[in-house]
């Protein structure tokens, strides 16, 4: 049994169970719940990755002078960077690890919300598994607040300026076509996948906002121009 097989169905869907039976009997709200507890529990990770993208924000301007002083020179302009993030302290690629951490976890809740003993569950009769407009959560949102809300959701970050190091060229593109994509690829989810997509962004949304919202400028000290 492959990991992602076990946290479904040993992990995630009696967990789904317990919450429905113990805690309010509805599958949307034990969805968010679970939503809730997944965030909780890498909480430190992700507050940590959010907490790179500012140190990486604050650097960027320092960053621009090496890239215009040294774009002659591109290994030069290597070592000038590495210096820089080592003289603050800052490790480029910290703010990917956390993400990779939970990634496993991420894919087990999505396939738990599609698994067929999950389908089954919420169209047993007598189950509640309704969210005001959706009367069941395997289908698709018949009116497509969810996914509209994830796009929005996706897009918010870049709109308040606290979505990490301003992005350049393809990156940009991507960044720019995301909120466009995330909707796309949620028009024809379950609503409970989307339900749960919906509420992870919001929440980690917020987190961002909060983690990222001082100078980021007062997380590093002073240093020379290289």
């Amino acid at each position: 049994m492959n990991p992602i097989t076990f946290l479904v169905q040993h992990i995630i869907l009696p967990l789904l169970q317990f919450l429905y039976d113990n805690i309010y009997a509805n599958y949307a709200v034990a969805i968010i719940l679970l939503t809730v507890m997944v965030k909780v529990v890498f909480f430190p990770l992700t507050q940590k990755q959010f907490s790179s993208m500012k140190k990486m924000s604050a650097l960027q301007p320092e960053l621009k002078v090496l890239q215009d002083k040294y774009k002659s020179d591109p290994k030069r302009m290597q070592q000038e960077m590495m210096a820089l993030y080592k003289r603050h302290q800052v490790n480029p690629l910290s703010g990917c690890l956390p993400l990779l951490v939970q990634m496993p976890v991420l894919i087990a809740l999505f396939y738990a919300l599609t698994h067929q003993q999950f389908i089954s569950l919420v169209r047993t009769e007598g189950v509640h598994a309704s969210f005001f407009w959706i009367m069941d959560l395997s289908r698709k949102d018949p009116w497509y607040v969810l996914p509209v809300f994830i796009g929005l959701l996706t897009w918010l970050p870049q709109k308040l300026g606290v979505s990490g190091p301003a992005p350049e060229g393809s990156q940009k593109m991507i960044m720019m076509y995301m909120p466009v994509f995330m909707l796309f690829i949620s028009i024809n989810l379950p609503a409970g996948v989307c339900l749960y997509l919906a509420v992870s962004q919001l929440l980690s949304t917020v987190q961002q906002y909060l983690a990222m919202r001082p100078q980021a400028a007062s997380m590093l000290q002073p240093s020379g121009r290289a």
